[in-house]
């Protein structure tokens, strides 16, 4: 009876039978930042009745990651002298609060429903620490400069998620690739899982593809935090005051929870449990749920790249390269084609690195270059690119043509020329040059003997025998006789033969001609494909022209150069050159690699090829 008694007077504010009463509370009402901390709603009714209550679910504080647990009751029994005994249940709605930064918090008034009526409960201060020496720090995310000091990074002191930007200097030219870094921290206390990569806004710049991210621990200002790297290059498209970010990143994650405490006098709630160390052990955690993890922009200034002393070969190339050049084959004859390969390798934006140009162009036909690219990391930022271009010397030649390549040095703010001097090779005879068509007249021969004009002799009928029926021998008996009837039958017997074989032959002529015209059609089909790209459209036309002229020629389409096909057919001016440029487009087509050509032919040149082998075509043969 004494222990009901304390019990009672433990409760002064207990209500009456006829009582019900809401209110709500924290169990600590100063946290550290991710410890998290109990709010609870409690529901005052008599003990006889069976409450219907309904409690909001979702609570909403920016800073604060609040997360239904559950229901829980208590009874208590009191008496008085003039009521008696009086039974009082204590029903608890708990919500797991778990702060994210450091700072001042109130949790509003939440509306509660008991069979039907409704009540509000007071609002909830909660005052959480930044839990370090420092004290409470700023709102986090402000770019970085690299350093890993602490004491350098307060953007995200007090914080449980938070970003940042590091980048090598706030200064870069128009055109420079400025390798960043965006890290992500979180609370090493957390199970965080992250949802996708940074997504980075910069007006004004270009950013590449971010690369794979690596994972490592480090401490900011006392707290341990799991820190994600991700690194990027952004490129500045103008000149003046641009910005970097801000940064979003989109994470599930379950923060730390307190062990609760049962209060019904179990085991566990001995003080002797009531420790940091039992609290560590039995640590548990929240509902998944989802967070956003955001970096403040930084401010990046760019600069436009001088005008003056801009060198003949600078493409927009801009940060540190060096170039090495090499020669295959070194002893040709003269028409027949080198390799001229240049590497230019280092770190800068690529995509501005364009092939080299020759010194001393004079003397040699050069085709355009391929290239290919080794990257060094993700961002591309870093490799070596290659260019091989297809030169053909127009005479004797002793040294392959020097290169000449240029950038921009952003460390040293100028611009810099490389060259690549020509090696010695041996280039013999001289390119022979192509014989004028030879139009073909029909003109009449003038050692052609005249028609010979009708004789005005008279012939007279001769009435002797000329001595052929001077004997009276039969003519059976006569060999003579049985050759001259042998004679038609053996001449018909060779004209049945010779019939027989040309007839074989132009057979056979006729298979070929219809095998060339029907590869002819295919040829002419790819032309007029909408998407065929250049190089096809030169080859297909070139091999048109080619056939053409076999089925002229008798030949076969593969043994006959540019100047033959044109020399087939009677042409004029225009469209001799048009044939010939054909024909030069296919074979720099066929010197460039596989970048020529690769672009789909415009309507424009797929017309023009076309209107050139029809005119071909309907051109006079000249034989």
């Amino acid at each position: 009876m004494a222990a009901l008694l304390c019990l009672w007077l433990s409760h002064p504010a207990a209500a009456r039978a006829d009582d019900l009463q809401v209110s709500a509370s924290v169990s600590d009402d100063g946290p550290d930042v991710g410890e998290s901390t109990d709010y609870i709603i409690t529901v005052q009714v008599p003990a006889e009745t069976s409450p219907d209550a309904i409690i909001p679910q979702n609570i909403n504080v920016d800073g604060l990651t609040i997360t239904y647990e559950g229901p829980s009751s208590q009874t208590q029994v009191s008496f008085s002298s003039n009521a008696g005994m009086h039974a009082q249940t204590n029903i608890t709605y708990t919500y797991s609060v778990v702060p994210q930064r450091a700072g001042d918090f109130t949790i509003p008034a939440q509306q509660v429903q008991v069979n039907g009526k409704a009540y509000t409960t007071q609002p909830v201060s909660l005052k959480v620490g930044g839990g370090s020496a420092n004290g409470n720090g700023g709102n986090g995310g402000n770019g970085g400069n690299g350093s890993d000091d602490a004491s350098a990074d307060q953007g995200g002191t007090g914080k449980l998620f938070w970003a940042e930007f590091v980048l090598p200097r706030n200064t870069a030219y128009v055109g420079e690739a400025l390798p960043i870094e965006i890290r992500l921290y979180v609370d090493a206390r957390t199970r965080t899982q992250l949802e996708e990569a940074p997504e980075i806004t910069a007006n004004g710049c270009t950013v590449e593809k971010t690369t794979k991210p690596e994972q490592s621990e480090v401490t900011r200002n006392g707290r341990e935090y799991v820190m994600v790297t991700y690194r990027t290059a952004v490129t500045p498209a103008k000149a003046g005051d641009l910005k970097i970010g801000p940064v979003q990143v989109a994470a599930v994650a379950q923060m730390p929870q307190r062990r609760r405490r049962t209060g019904g006098g179990g085991p566990f709630d001995d003080p002797f449990f009531q420790n940091q160390f039992f609290d560590d052990a039995f640590q548990m955690m929240s509902q998944p749920q989802q967070v956003e993890i955001t970096g403040d922009p930084v401010p990046l200034t760019a600069m436009p790249l001088p005008s003056q002393g801009q060198p003949r070969s600078f493409s927009g190339a801009v940060g540190t390269f060096s170039m090495s050049t090499s020669v295959k084959p070194t002893m040709v004859e003269a028409g027949d084609p080198i390799t001229v390969t240049a590497k230019i390798s280092g770190d800068g934006n690529f995509d501005r690195v364009t092939a080299p140009m020759l010194t001393d162009p004079d003397g040699w036909r050069t085709y355009p270059p391929s290239s290919t690219f080794d990257a060094a990391n993700d961002a591309g930022t870093s490799g070596t690119k290659t260019f091989q271009i297809a030169s053909i010397a127009q005479g004797a030649k002793t040294t392959s043509p020097s290169l000449e390549w240029s950038y921009f040095d952003p460390i040293a703010g100028k611009y810099v020329t490389l060259t690549g001097a020509g090696v010695p090779i041996k280039i013999e005879g001289e390119v022979p040059t192509a014989p004028a068509p030879v139009l073909a007249q029909a003109t009449p021969s003038a050692s052609q003997p005249a028609k010979n004009q009708a004789s005005q002799d008279i012939a007279y009928i001769r009435a002797d025998s000329a001595g052929w029926g001077a004997t009276f021998q039969p003519l059976y008996l006569n060999h003579t006789f049985w050759m001259a009837q042998g004679a038609p039958l053996l001449a018909l017997l060779a004209f049945v033969g010779v019939e027989a074989a040309r007839k074989r032959a132009a057979d056979k002529e006729a298979l070929r001609l219809a095998q060339l015209r029907k590869e002819k059609e295919a040829a002419l089909s790819a032309m007029q494909r909408r998407d065929v790209p250049e190089s096809e459209l030169y080859q297909a036309a070139a091999r048109a022209l080619r056939l053409e002229a076999a089925m002229q020629l008798g030949r076969e389409p593969e043994t006959l150069d540019g100047i033959e096909v044109t020399c087939a057919r009677v042409l004029d001016g225009e469209l001799a050159e048009r044939v010939r440029q054909l024909f030069d487009q296919q074979a720099e087509v066929l010197y460039a690699g596989t970048s020529g050509g690769r672009k789909a032919a415009s309507a424009e040149t797929r017309v023009a090829a076309l209107e050139t082998v029809k005119g071909y075509e309907n051109a006079k043969p000249t034989a």
